[in-house]
């Protein structure tokens, strides 16, 4: 009887305890136990589903890192959950009460609007980018997701919630963390879960850089195409670049402009970011140096903006940034094309595991100023060193014959020849056909303003003629004075320079600091589209007399970029100088002179006349 009475009392025990649980988990599905009440034991629940992150780029890697876990009846844990080690330092019981099941309303979210009065449940928002954040440093270890596709997908998750990092394969491309849970089935059906600001599909949070570069030619000649340019010509650059969406996530966030010129001259004074409106700048009147957003450093040949990691961690989104500010043309053009090319690049944290880690990005520009009758094209293989001749002078006799037996051969062709160079012939450049005082053509000053001085050019004893610095474009040419025995030739001729460019993709390879066109260990592949000249051609009177075409060489650095003169047609258009007496019709004695010698034959002779007849009187 005594043992009898025993296992009634166990029997009763058991199912007391059997109505007790199915109480429990006769939750409905989605249910978050509240704080302080039942909570199932570990044991009793089982993965609900696998975890899913969308949203991806191919290529992209997934880590997945468990930061709450469910332990049921545990007493130091929030309705069953407890955040994990090392994650523990940061969701504490407190935190994670407001993480889970939201917070209780004070006063100052009551005046806030968030409350009606206080006590109230403030609902839970989720992980804040701060609290994500500092989640993100303490993740070590990690579990490699399963990717395919746009998809990372984690099968057989443990008990809780789950931070997913992204490692984009795409350089242009920053991840935020991404919060996942793992929901549990109950025996009876029923789930405990993460309540509704947790599932078990998230869509991956990401901004997107860009990097483009982007001018305008204030002064140019050539208004159809911003590609060319004069010496002393003002450029207006702009630079719209993106920078990511940090937060706190990052413990030291860095993003950092480089602009670097060359043949180009920065006005340093112009330098300013002009989106985001209102950034402060350091050292600007009234700017304490803990309160700037960015720092420029300057000098003509380029500038660095670097964004202040106070600044950077207010950014909760990605944020455009543009950049805009000036530069001169000051290649000397001594060839008959000169690049002045223009780099920037952004240098960026790009993974909130390997903070030192910097990725890189590229954009550049090219621009071309031109001349006549000078080097080829610099740092050309084949012609540099080589003099183009797209307009020569000779002297000829009454009969149209070379004065001599000189005889020049064209550099680049060495096919076409010109017979009897004329040196000492002076021409001036101008910009109507008028040719009228006050259309001559004037180089800008070094600092871009405006000339006072009208260009001319020399023949040199090969006949050649250098008109240096010239923007694509229409100009024309005429004869301002004749070597000494030569008839000046006054005839106006219209010079046409135009240029084509094209768009060429550009790979080059960033490590410590330097680029670089061959690759190495450990470098950084950087792929970017750029325009680059092909060809130009000069025209004389609609006749073309020279085209130049130029190949690429190389897959790589802009400032490394060679031009490789092609088969090309070069004829010299030949301007005739006549051996006689040149006698000007303004501007000097002239014609004049005739008149006076006829005026004093005609006098003598009605004197001679009219003394004859006074002797015949007599």
């Amino acid at each position: 009887m005594k043992h009898l009475k025993k296992m009634m009392a166990l029997a009763l025990t058991m199912v007391m305890v059997l109505s007790m649980s199915m109480a429990v988990f006769a939750a409905g599905e989605g249910d978050t136990p509240a704080e302080g009440g039942d909570t199932p034991a570990a044991a009793t629940v089982a993965y609900d589903h696998p975890l899913t992150v969308t949203g991806l780029t191919a290529g992209d890697t997934v880590k997945f890192y468990k930061v709450i876990e469910w332990v049921g009846e545990a007493t130091d844990n929030v309705s069953g959950w407890k955040a994990i080690s090392p994650y523990d330092t940061v969701l504490t019981k407190d935190v994670l009460t407001e993480v889970l099941l939201g917070k209780t309303a004070t006063q100052e979210d009551v005046d806030a609007g968030k409350a009606t009065k206080v006590g109230d449940k403030i609902p839970a928002t989720g992980i804040t980018s701060d609290l994500a954040g500092e989640l993100a440093k303490k993740a070590t270890g990690g579990v490699d997701g399963s990717v395919s596709g746009t998809t990372a997908t984690l099968d057989n998750a443990a008990s809780g919630m789950w931070m997913a990092l992204v490692t984009p394969a795409d350089a242009n491309t920053v991840y935020n963390p991404v919060f996942v849970s793992a929901d549990y089935n109950k025996a009876a059906g029923g789930t405990v879960g993460m309540g509704d600001s947790y599932n078990g599909d998230a869509v991956a949070k990401k901004s997107t850089l860009t990097l483009t570069k982007t001018a305008k030619d204030k002064t140019t000649v050539d208004t159809d195409d911003v590609h060319t340019t004069a010496v002393g010509d003002t450029i207006d650059f702009t630079v719209n670049t993106t920078i990511p969406g940090y937060g706190d996530v990052y413990d030291a966030p860095h993003f950092v402009v480089t602009d670097t010129l060359t043949a180009l001259a920065l006005k340093t004074d112009t330098v300013e970011v002009t989106t985001p409106s209102g950034l402060k700048k350091k050292g600007a009147e009234g700017v304490a140096d803990a309160d700037a957003d960015y720092e420029v450093s300057a000098t003509t040949g380029g500038y660095t903006i670097t964004f202040t990691e106070k600044y950077l961690k207010t950014l909760k989104t990605a944020t455009d940034v543009v950049i805009e500010y000036d530069a001169i043309v000051t290649s000397a053009a001594e060839y008959a094309v000169n690049e002045e090319s223009n780099d920037v690049q952004i240098e960026y944290s790009h993974n909130p595991n390997q903070q030192s880690d910097y990725d890189v990005k590229k954009d550049t520009t090219q621009h071309y100023t031109f001349s006549i009758d000078a080097q080829g094209a610099g740092s050309g293989t084949s012609v540099s060193g080589k003099k183009t001749s797209e307009v020569v002078k000779i002297g000829v006799n009454a009969d149209g014959s070379p004065i001599t037996e000189t005889t020049e051969t064209s550099q680049i062709t060495n096919t076409e020849t010109w017979e009897g160079p004329l040196e000492g012939a002076v021409f001036g450049l101008f910009t109507d056909k008028s040719c009228a005082k006050g259309t001559e053509y004037k180089a800008k000053n070094a600092d871009g303003t405006a000339g006072t001085t009208p260009m001319t050019a020399t023949t040199g004893a090969d006949g050649r003629m250098n008109f240096a610095g010239l923007d694509a474009g229409t100009y024309y040419l005429k004869e301002i004075s004749a070597p000494a025995g030569f008839v000046t030739n006054s005839t106006v001729h219209t010079i046409v320079i135009a240029a084509e460019t094209e768009s060429v993709k550009v790979t080059e390879y960033y490590k410590n600091g330097t680029w670089s066109s061959t690759n190495s260990e450990g470098a950084k592949a950087v792929t970017y589209d750029t325009d680059i000249l092909k060809s130009y051609t000069v025209t004389i009177d609609g006749t073309p007399t020279a085209t130049y075409t130029f190949t690429n060489e190389a897959t790589s650095n802009s400032n490394e970029i060679k031009w490789e003169e092609a088969p090309l047609v070069e004829k010299p258009f030949q301007l005739e100088n006549t051996k006689g007496l040149d006698l000007p019709s303004t501007g000097g004695i002239g014609t004049t002179l005739f008149y006076i010698i006829g005026a004093i034959l005609v006098l003598g002779a009605g004197i001679l006349l009219v003394t004859r007849r006074r002797m015949s009187v007599q």
